[in-house]
């Protein structure tokens, strides 16, 4: 469980969830609309930073044409 949580934001039909854990930094985590996770990255020193790496993870995987 997040400490902290900095944004929940949709991406397309997609969440984009970035929070705070104490032993892991800063991470994103992507759940499409199915309700699955499907990506997760932590140990970003910043949550702006772990924001843009999720939503442009998001952008470059699941937004395709």
């Amino acid at each position: 469980m997040y400490q902290k949580i900095h944004c929940v934001n949709h991406v397309g039909k997609n969440l984009l969830i970035v929070g705070y854990h104490p032993d892991k930094a800063w991470e994103f985590k992507v759940v499409t609309q199915e309700g699955k996770t499907v990506r997760e990255v932590s140990e970003f020193d910043d949550a702006k930073v772990a924001e843009y790496h999720g939503k442009k993870w998001i952008e470059d995987n699941l937004l395709r044409d």
